[in-house]
């Protein structure tokens, strides 16, 4: 690791941009433990199977918000400014998630989960693209890995944070489920004022060798390969947890320490493993990701002591660990003088991805019992054979 590429990994301004990619996935899962009981207290939504279905569709429509908006405020942040984009989409989010907590009609919280995961979208293109500027190719790669492990982290801590502070003994009733959203509106609100101090504006030109135009046909197959990916992990979630509880008899608190046994396996192969290796073999790192993605979530219909759902786990946390950021990292490579557009499309690939593999692993799991995994199995394998073409080519 060169000295220059030390000093901005241990800068101010990359603690910032760390920061903010925390806030912004923080404040999705720091909502999830508390929604369905929040919307218990709307009238509108009374009723357990109203209360499934409209949690279902929140967070659906907080996914649809980011697939729709992520590439237009890329775009904008390759004409005004990455620094512009990222304030005004963090003053959106604490302003949004503020509106939720005030929300007492079922349509106002909608219309607030939407405005949150419309200006949520303008933060992860833009910081990535700030990073694009500002690091040369040798650099990016453990930047990308950092950035992807405070995004891991925030998604661990978030859930926890928001049961607790939901949990407040001393307020009852709405206000008590009601302190994670103003709790996200005064970090987003601090982390606004954060990056207005201390983030200057990106030189707007990639610190790298190439400046050419995007290679648009290795942009298309990386867009793909990252729609995989977070369809694999969306399915893979939603998978994990109705297995954990309908034929393993898991309680909550074991399904919950999967979850974080993932998230802290995604972590350490982001900080530690990730960078070098990116460096050495670039691309030809994601067939064997891919490969072993697949392999992971094929055991889990055999799975049957926690013991072995662990391994499975193992496999599919470190090699979706090594994945996200790896793409992210080679679209950054592959957009040339367009980092927003290029990685705001990628964000917008990632949450259709997501949000179409959550959506269809229930429909699977109902279907086809314990072999849903299957399924998703055959596309990361599909996968993994697209991602040695494209390292080929």
């Amino acid at each position: 690791m060169s000295a220059k590429q030390k000093q901005f990994l241990h800068s101010s301004v990359f603690f910032v941009l760390l920061a903010l990619v925390f806030t912004v996935s923080m404040g999705y899962g720091i909502v999830l433990p508390v929604l369905p009981s929040f919307l218990e207290r709307l009238p509108a939504s009374a009723g357990r199977i109203s209360v499934s279905w409209h949690t279902g569709l929140l967070t659906g429509t907080y996914m649809l918000a980011l697939f729709l908006f992520a590439p237009l405020w890329g775009f904008i942040s390759d004409h005004a400014g990455r620094r512009k984009v990222i304030l005004l989409g963090l003053v959106g989010f604490a302003g949004a998630m503020l509106w939720f907590a005030l929300a007492r009609q079922l349509a106002f919280v909608y219309a607030a989960r939407a405005l949150a995961g419309a200006f949520a979208a303008a933060v992860l293109p833009a910081v990535l693209a700030w990073v694009g500027d500002a690091c040369r190719a040798q650099e990016r790669a453990a930047a990308f890995a950092r950035l992807s492990a405070a995004s891991a982290l925030g998604f661990l801590f978030g859930p926890a944070l928001g049961g607790w502070l939901a949990s407040v003994e001393s307020i009852g009733g709405v206000a008590a489920l009601a302190l994670p959203f103003y709790a996200t509106a005064a970090i987003g609100g601090g982390m606004w004022f954060a990056a207005y101090l201390w983030l200057p504006e990106s030189s707007m030109q990639p610190a790298r060798e190439n400046t050419s135009q995007p290679d648009t046909p290795a942009l298309f197959g990386l867009l793909a390969l990252s729609l995989l990916v977070m369809f694999g992990i969306g399915s893979f979630e939603v998978g994990l947890a109705l297995q954990g509880q309908q034929m393993l008899n898991l309680r909550p608190r074991e399904i919950g320490w999967m979850f974080a046994e993932c998230s802290l396996i995604m972590i350490l192969v982001q900080v530690f493993v990730l960078a070098p290796l990116l460096r050495r073999v670039g691309s030809r790192l994601l067939a064997p990701a891919f490969l072993a993605m697949a392999t992971g979530v094929a055991l889990l219909p055999y799975a049957t002591t926690y013991p072995l759902l662990i391994i499975g786990l193992g496999l599919v946390a470190g090699a979706s660990g090594v994945l996200i950021p790896a793409l992210a990292y080679l679209v950054s490579l592959a957009a040339g003088t367009r980092q927003g557009a290029a990685l705001g499309k990628q964000t917008a690939a990632a949450s259709l991805g997501q949000a179409s593999g959550s959506a269809v692993a229930g429909w699977l799991f109902a279907v086809l019992i314990g072999h849903s995994f299957w399924v998703t199995a055959a596309l990361l394998a599909f996968a993994a054979v697209a991602a040695f073409r494209i390292a080929e080519a």
